[in-house]
């Protein structure tokens, strides 16, 4: 499978890996941007919500 399709599958919470192990976290994907250099802001912000 497409690394796309795994990753579709693997947010929306099916068992990935073996049975039991799917993963789902409700609400919006949080993203977060890292400093590059020191005394550079961190700032996050959230994608839409799932829907699922």
């Amino acid at each position: 499978m497409k690394f796309s399709e795994w990753l579709y599958r693997y947010l929306i919470g099916e068992d990935m890996f073996e049975p039991g192990e799917g993963v789902f976290y409700a609400g919006p994907v949080r993203l977060e941007s890292l400093p590059i250099a020191a005394g550079d802001p961190r700032s996050e912000w959230f994608g839409p919500d799932r829907g699922i």
